[in-house]
């Protein structure tokens, strides 16, 4: 495959410990993040290059946008909260409540959201992790979140299925949906419900609306490299190909999810990427968030916001948004 041109720049400076998750809300131009250890959300907007940030009170794994553009959905230890990132005239920002909580038997001491997305038909998928996951025995989940609040959340794969959930996409349709384990080094393909979440043969989950078995998981790729460079946040360009980040390689690689084929790899100025996700008005760059390097020879701006431009490549669609 022909090489493509690309322009990789420095968006934003933001020095984060552990920049996360970034989500691009086509109606404010702007890209959310999150810098999960200092329990802060950032936004920033990519046509004016303002930047704001929101302290919360513990750490927040990931954010999602919802059906009102003031209004996020931020996954926490073991919290959903409706958070207001926008001040109103009336209105403060912060937290307005509690929208669903883990029960306390699927376990506290070391546990927090990771990944989280809104599926494109307005649902809530959010994955939980250990903190020290490299233990084989300290499994993590993937929960989703029906539209419409209060909700109750509910296991879609729990820890015999799953080690570190991590980066979510899914395809054009919306019938398939990607899904990133980075303890095992592996991404694999779903067959969806109507509201987006996997349909996992092994636990008898059928579509609501149909009484067909679904179609078993695809294994798309498996790394091995000892969780040297476990593939962590993902995303999908228009051209229906899979955009990975592999942590503590510096780069960013594009994954056919027919074949697993690796099409190509971008080289970045950190070596600690995180995550990726499509942004601007047409969706024609990619942002990468990455975290904080320590000693010497740490990047001039490792923890900095980058944007990668590609010829040819743009993001599939405008993120979804959690129905309220």
């Amino acid at each position: 495959m022909a090489l493509m041109e690309r322009t990789v720049e420095l968006a934003l400076d933001c020095h984060c410990d552990l920049g996360e998750g970034p989500i691009f809300d086509d109606r404010l131009s702007i890209l959310y993040f999150v810098d999960i250890n200092r329990n802060t959300i950032h936004a920033y907007n990519t046509e004016t290059n303002a930047h704001e940030t929101l302290e919360l009170s513990e750490p927040v794994g990931a954010v999602a946008l919802t059906t009102d553009k003031d209004l996020l959905l931020a996954a926490t230890r073991r919290h959903i909260l409706l958070v207001r990132f926008w001040k109103g005239a009336e209105q403060e920002r912060g937290v307005i409540r509690t929208i669903a909580e883990v029960p306390e038997s699927h376990g506290i001491d070391n546990m927090r959201f990771n990944d989280a997305k809104a599926t494109p038909q307005g649902a809530f998928l959010a994955g939980r992790m250990h903190g020290n996951w490299r233990q084989p025995s300290n499994r993590g989940s993937l929960y989703k979140l029906a539209p419409g609040s209060p909700s109750d959340l509910e296991i879609v794969l729990t820890p015999e299925d799953v080690g570190l959930p991590n980066g979510i996409a899914w395809s054009q349709d919306g019938k398939t949906c990607y899904f990133v384990d980075s303890a095992e080094e592996t991404i694999t393909a779903y067959a969806t419900d109507t509201n987006g979440i996997p349909l996992t043969r092994s636990h008898g989950a059928t579509d609501a609306n149909s009484t067909s078995i679904p179609a078993p998981p695809r294994e798309i790729s498996r790394k091995t490299t000892g969780h040297k460079h476990v593939p962590d946040g993902m995303t999908i360009d228009c051209n229906g190909k899979l955009w990975v980040v592999l942590g503590e390689s510096g780069s960013v690689v594009q994954i056919d999810p027919a074949t697993g084929d690796e099409l190509q790899k971008i080289t970045l100025p950190v070596k600690r990427p995180t995550s990726c996700g499509f942004g601007g008005p047409e969706l024609e760059w990619l942002y990468v968030t990455t975290r904080v390097e320590s000693g010497e020879g740490a990047s001039e701006h490792h923890g900095g916001l980058f944007r990668v431009r590609i010829d040819g490549v743009k993001g599939a669609a405008f993120e979804g948004k959690y129905r309220l």
